[in-house]
């Protein structure tokens, strides 16, 4: 996107990202309007696209269309509305005279939020239209807005509209900032279900704190703000439980001689490079069947239940098989317990959830 506005040369600029489509007569409509009204901003309605139906988005309802219009000084909610960069027409001196850009960070992910924020803010003559002439397919499996793997892109965001507030001389800079907090709030809620429960802590390790700060500063106010601090308590208190578990399970792993992992997959290993990485001393590998395992994983040796050389009564072994299989666990459990090993842990859904962040 920043080399595409950088080459630019002409009045304006568009985007269509590649899993979309315009309609033919789009860009001429933009066009003409904001020529029309001499516009920085045009933006559009757009359909919404699946595959068994099209249907119109009226992401702009409420505010005014075919009115040219200051939104932080006339209507400010318009900052909240959804990013859809895609469906306007911005005037390229009014881009480069403000220095909005796309904030550099890996892949698609949520660079629209930032860079629309900032547009729709910094426009003294923003026209909305009612039409509609982008289509946004929604039925595309492989769409950013789909991946688990880059949990941290909307703090980006967030970090990156701070950071242009804090170093660029802007009208209404406190107002931005509210709204700015206000607009984030909305979006690591969604980016919580967007994530998964498996990644909630790690996420919030570092969206808490931003949410924190932002309060301390006074971004929410009357109602937002009470809902704000309960909300915030509530999350926090859903992480340190998490926290507190896990804490509670390193303490337990130590407090043994010796610690073993029962099981030689993916689960394990993965255990393995947590307790080590929180110093946990792992001795080794237990299996039900040597024949089926390697003698060894990353230089720690692996032994059959029956031949270890572990001290039943005092070592930890944990049973690192996946919580999504309860009967192997229990068969396992029994097992162990039957062979006389008696601290034994099983890595229950709550426990790999809280290990999910370590």
């Amino acid at each position: 996107m920043n080399v595409g506005l950088r080459a630019a040369r002409g009045a304006y600029i568009g985007i269509v990202e590649s899993d979309d489509f315009a309609s033919r007569d789009m860009f001429a409509a933009l066009y003409n309007a904001a020529e029309a009204h001499q516009a920085d901003v045009v933006m559009a309605n757009h359909w919404n696209v699946t595959e068994t139906e099209t249907t119109l988005e009226e992401s702009f309802a409420g505010h005014p269309y075919d009115t040219v219009f200051s939104p932080i000084q006339e209507d400010a909610s318009l900052l909240l509305a959804p990013p859809v960069i895609w469906s306007g027409l911005y005037r390229r001196d009014f881009l480069l005279k403000h220095d909005v850009w796309f904030n550099e960070t890996p892949g698609a992910s949520y660079q629209d939020t930032s860079f629309v924020f900032l547009a729709r803010a910094l426009a003294q003559r923003l026209l909305l239209l009612k039409e509609g002439y982008l289509h946004y397919r929604k039925d595309n499996a492989a769409s950013s807005v789909h991946s688990t793997g880059k949990l941290y892109c909307i703090i980006d965001e967030y970090d990156a509209v701070e950071r242009y507030l804090d170093t660029h001389p802007v009208q209404e800079s406190q107002k931005l900032h509210k709204l700015s907090a206000r607009l984030f709030y909305q979006n690591f809620q969604f980016n919580e279900e967007r994530i998964g429960k498996e990644n909630w802590v790690a996420f919030w390790q570092r969206a808490y704190p931003k949410l924190q700060e932002a309060q301390r500063r006074g971004y929410f106010q009357g109602n937002l703000g009470e809902n704000m601090g309960a909300w915030m308590v509530e999350r926090f208190t859903r992480y340190q439980e998490k926290e507190l578990l896990f804490q509670g399970f390193l303490a337990l792993c130590k407090s043994g001689p010796r610690c073993y992992l029962y099981g030689a997959g993916k689960v394990a290993r993965r255990l393995l490079a947590v307790l080590q990485n929180h110093c946990v001393q792992v001795a080794g590998f237990l299996v039900s069947d040597a024949a089926e395992n390697p003698s060894s994983i990353t230089g720690l040796p692996v032994d059959v239940m029956d031949g270890s050389s572990a001290d039943r009564e005092h070592d930890i072994i944990i049973i690192a098989i996946t919580p999504r299989k309860p009967a192997v666990q229990q068969e396992i459990f029994f097992a162990l317990e039957e062979a006389g090993y008696r601290n034994v842990i099983i890595l229950a859904e709550e426990l790999r959830q809280a290990l999910a962040g370590a």
